[in-house]
């Protein structure tokens, strides 16, 4: 039975060849996107590596012993990397922008949980600034689906993209009528951070490590991984309480390191359907917008 320790089942420098010596011509049309898929079967994560990533998203443990709910996200990190690496991929991994990130889990996943994981590309279509595409990861136990994430990323570049008239996609999500507060705290993120989080997810991109690797890639300071930035927002507002739950999150802009960040969350009506939202303490830059819906309150 396989052990998952994602930093362990990354490739070295050298195995990652395959992210640059393809070519990457991208797509002329979104439907010739190749379905590509990775997976491995009756994995259990292991447990210093769980601890890691919770104590990192400020979790001292997972409520009843169970998985944080983008826990298996950073897991099946390996999967996504040999897909990205895979030669009919017809993206540059780098350069890559991270747009929307939605789970779906249907029932508490025990932090010994086997599983099986399964990763895949699909649904490309046009955007604004170039071409997005899904990546889909889903887990399994005992055959059942417990828990799917898709996560849309943005390869940049030339666009035949024409919006409908009814776009909405660029909207700013807001707290829910009626809404409650549940959390409003300001929270100091250092540029350590970044380097902490890449090793726990096994992340070799330099944009996340140091100032001076991230200019050289166009960004004046390193930025944070979205995935931190959503996982941390989620665990400061105590959410989810239950399960099932489902939640979307868009990245409106990246958050620089160091930064200080505000993270409010509230509750809507019946306390089922909240809203959270990180941004610039002085709410004039949003970062990250979420919307999670929850079956049932714990009491």
């Amino acid at each position: 039975m396989p052990v998952i320790r994602p930093p362990a089942l990354w490739p070295t420098l050298a195995a990652t060849a395959g992210l640059f010596r393809h070519a990457h011509p991208g797509l002329g049309e979104p439907s010739t996107l190749p379905r590509i898929e990775r997976a491995i079967s009756a994995a259990t994560l292991d447990s210093a590596w769980l601890h890691a990533y919770h104590d990192c998203i400020g979790l001292a443990s997972a409520p009843s012993g169970t998985l944080a709910p983008l826990a298996l996200q950073l897991a099946a990190a390996p999967l996504h990397l040999s897909i990205l690496a895979d030669a009919r991929f017809p993206f540059r991994a780098l350069g890559l922008v991270h747009m929307t990130q939605s789970v779906t889990q249907t029932r508490a996943i025990p932090a010994t949980a086997r599983l099986d994981l399964l990763a895949y590309c699909t649904d490309a279509r046009w955007e604004k600034r170039g071409m997005s595409f899904c990546l889909v990861t889903e887990a399994r136990c005992d055959g059942e689906l417990v828990w799917q994430a898709r996560t849309r990323a943005l390869a940049p570049g030339k666009s035949l993209w024409v919006p409908p008239a009814d776009d909405k996609r660029g909207n700013e999500v807001g707290p829910p009528e009626a809404a409650s507060l549940l959390c409003e705290r300001t929270l100091h993120v250092p540029e350590s951070c970044g380097r902490r989080y890449a090793a726990i997810a096994g992340d070799l991109n330099p944009i996340h490590q140091h100032a001076l690797l991230a200019r050289l890639f166009g960004f004046k300071r390193a930025i944070i991984h979205g995935t931190w930035t959503l996982a941390r927002a989620l665990s400061m507002a105590e959410l989810p309480r239950s399960t099932p739950f489902s939640l979307d999150a868009w990245f409106r802009r990246p958050v620089s390191l160091p930064s200080d960040v505000m993270v409010r969350a509230w509750a809507g009506h019946g306390e089922l359907r909240h809203t959270a939202v990180v941004s610039s303490p002085d709410g004039a830059t949003t970062y990250l917008n979420i919307q999670l819906t929850e079956s049932a309150v714990l009491a």
